[in-house]
């Protein structure tokens, strides 16, 4: 196994095989029976009761499942900084993932990983590069990546004025924001 010979190989390959774990089981949760219980609870919590969803252990399940996914991921996080302090976690990192979910498409799996892509390359390259072209090109000497923060919460507003439901996103929200929700099925039930 000589591609595992440097730590930053494994890192990168256990990281891309979490990735795709979580992947798998979202998709998976959402087809599955809890997944639209999950729906039902969203959209409507009294119409969910009333067709016979336990609320309560529904509930439970969602919080256990992203506690679940939420301590695998800050357990890989630990493991690959070798030690966690407070200062890791600041609140630009929550606003970051939240603008990652919102430009995607919340709802849909690949439309937050797309917006996670998206804004991830942004971070680490993007801007730079456009700042070299925008300097390059008019003559500015303009530090671009100092106005990250700017620059996404400018990208959201885009977003959420011309594209409210994101990039890509599910079927039900783009029912939502586009013609409305209706009494037709989106998809047929299957048990």
């Amino acid at each position: 196994m000589g591609f595992l010979t440097n730590t930053v190989n494994v890192y990168y390959w256990t990281g891309l095989l979490l990735v795709l774990f979580t992947v798998f089981c979202s998709v998976r949760l959402r087809d599955s029976r809890l997944g639209r219980a999950w729906v039902a609870i969203r959209e409507d919590e009294i119409a969910a009761a009333a067709m016979g969803v336990p609320l309560m252990r529904t509930k439970t399940w969602a919080y256990a499942t992203g506690a679940f996914f939420g301590g695998i991921a800050g357990a890989f996080f630990a493991s690959y900084k070798s030690a966690v302090f407070p200062d890791d976690f600041s609140f630009n990192i929550s606003v970051f993932i939240l603008c990652m979910v919102i430009m995607g498409g919340m709802g849909n799996v690949w439309g937050v990983i797309l917006g996670a892509c998206f804004l991830a390359y942004l971070d680490r390259e993007g801007l730079a590069n456009i700042g070299a072209w925008v300097n390059s090109h008019l003559g500015l000497n303009l530090d671009v990546p100092k106005y990250e923060f700017g620059v996404f919460g400018i990208i959201l507003l885009v977003v959420m004025l011309f594209r409210p439901e994101g990039l890509i996103p599910s079927e039900r929200r783009r029912a939502e924001f586009q013609v409305g929700v209706s009494d037709q099925p989106l998809y047929d039930v299957k048990d």
